[in-house]
């Protein structure tokens, strides 16, 4: 068995809600784990993020994410690390030559601040994001901090490595701007892509990896606890965890930044999108607004 199609990055650009939304068709069989960072463990390992990802590390492991496939599906995988690492394209190409491979790309400074909020809604930082963005020259330790949030931004070259390796035509680069705003004929373009049946309709409705707070300062300390969280997300059924979410946190509207960071942002990023627009053919008007 050989995966068919994998969707690598970027990470915040709406991967989570593609996975699922896949997931849904009777003509796919999306791995059992959401994102199994196989091609990508030895990076990931030897970097060791701060995010403590549990990798799959053996081909055995890998194939069981696929059990229950049967033989008329396409198979796939979301895993965001596959476009930020160097090599990870050549090894997919290895892999399996004909495979497809679908890019969500955001706009790179809300994906940036995105990013940012995720990891201090999770307890992982407790660091602004203007030290960050303008302190790092002179602290070394905020690096692996500035790669999450910004490098993995510079989307060109990342997008490039595929371009060198894989047939144009077996590559799928999706604006999350038009998959925000119109969900399924972007899903139908994947479905499309994939040559499986475009007429099929997911629950677009749901909205996967939104931004939730909870709904007193308590319980957004004891959230942001990272092995609580992990603790309890293991003991507790799914039913009683999306109880708890229903009751306890509600979606609100995100902090933003301040017209520093923003201009900061633009000039980082300015060079880079328009080096990526000519690489793929493809105008990014809205992100230079």
């Amino acid at each position: 068995m050989k995966v068919d199609f994998f969707i690598v990055g970027a990470p915040k650009s709406g991967t989570t809600s593609l996975y699922y939304y896949l997931q849904e068709h009777p003509d796919i069989c999306m791995s059992s784990n959401k994102e199994p960072n196989f091609f990508s463990n030895n990076e990931i390992k030897k970097q060791a993020l701060y995010y403590n990802k549990k990798c799959i590390t053996s081909n055995e492991e890998y194939e069981k994410l696929f059990l229950n496939r049967t033989k008329s599906q396409v198979t796939g995988e979301s895993s965001v690390s596959y476009l930020f690492y160097p090599n990870v394209a050549q090894r997919l190409y290895k892999y399996n030559p004909n495979a497809r491979i679908i890019i969500l790309l955001r706009n790179p400074a809300e994906r940036a601040f995105s990013h940012y909020l995720m990891d201090c809604r999770l307890g992982l930082i407790n660091l602004s994001f203007k030290d960050i963005l303008f302190k790092r020259k002179k602290h070394p330790n905020l690096n692996l901090y500035y790669q999450q949030y910004i490098e993995l931004g510079m989307y060109c070259h990342q997008v490039n490595r595929y371009y060198d390796i894989f047939k144009k035509s077996n590559i799928l680069i999706i604006n999350t701007d038009d998959f925000n705003k119109a969900t399924l004929e972007t899903i139908r373009d994947v479905y499309r892509f994939l040559n499986v049946n475009q007429n099929f309709e997911p629950k677009i409705g749901m909205h996967h990896n939104k931004y939730l707070e909870a709904n007193n300062a308590v319980l957004n300390k004891i959230y942001s606890i990272s092995f609580l969280r992990k603790f309890l997300g293991q003991i507790l059924p799914k039913s009683t965890i999306s109880f708890i979410k229903e009751r306890l946190f509600t979606k609100k509207n995100k902090p933003t930044l301040d017209n520093e960071a923003i201009y900061q942002l633009c000039k980082i990023f300015d060079e880079d999108t328009s080096q990526l627009e000519k690489l793929i053919n493809k105008k990014f008007t809205s992100w230079k607004d």
